[in-house]
């Protein structure tokens, strides 16, 4: 599983790795059943219990937490990414259900970050500089959050993700979020990061009743 930015055989220098496939949204409130047609420009995804809208713009990648099968009931990934020249967007959701988490993590939000960051290092991309977490709630539940780095070619990209445990579903979910505005100049506010990522994740539903 990897994330940022990368060399690969499907793109050019600077270009996105989305084997990671994780989810997006695009509106603000809290986590709410979608209704109607999606905004003109947007598309809805809507699988695994798992709804939001996304920009046309984005690719949409599908797979497990290892990014090399489909994802399934159990576990599963999905993402969306846009890149336009030194422009970097790319959100997605993870969802595991208990029993497929290592014993040796707990089972809980804090167990299900540590269980994704350990899928994205098998996968050859390194993290650094994780915070203390934080906690919000969205939509009824509590939400723990953090910041976090992804080192590639001299540069830090700034990424933050959090985690819940939805009981509708009974899957951990895990929403991340990485963005840089413009390479040359990448520092991003954390403050500000934290914001675009809460405005993402009050547009997910969880949970599609």
């Amino acid at each position: 599983m990897e994330f940022g930015i990368n060399k690969t055989k499907f793109m050019n220098t600077r270009s996105l790795v989305i084997a990671l496939v994780a989810v997006g949204a695009v509106t603000g409130g809290n986590l709410w059943i979608h209704s109607g047609d999606p905004a003109l420009g947007f598309n809805r995804y809507n699988k695994f219990d798992i709804s939001f809208d996304y920009d046309m713009r984005m690719q949409l990648r599908e797979a497990d937490l290892g990014g090399y099968s489909a994802p399934t009931d159990t576990v599963g990934s999905v993402q969306v990414s846009y890149q336009d020249g030194d422009y970097l967007q790319q959100y997605g959701v993870s969802w595991a259900k208990p029993k497929v988490i290592p014993n040796y993590f707990e089972r809980s939000p804090e167990g299900a970050l540590d269980y994704f960051f350990e899928n994205v290092g098998m996968g050859g991309t390194q993290i650094v500089e994780r915070s203390e977490c934080k906690t919000t709630t969205s939509g009824g539940h509590e939400v723990i959050h953090q910041t976090f780095g992804v080192p590639d070619g001299g540069y830090t990209i700034p990424g933050i993700i959090g985690a819940w445990y939805c009981d509708e579903t009974g899957r951990y979910r895990i929403f991340y979020l990485i963005y840089v505005p413009d390479f040359e100049s990448i520092e991003v506010p954390y403050g500000g990061l934290e914001q675009m990522w809460s405005d993402l994740l009050g547009g997910l539903t969880c949970h599609v009743t």
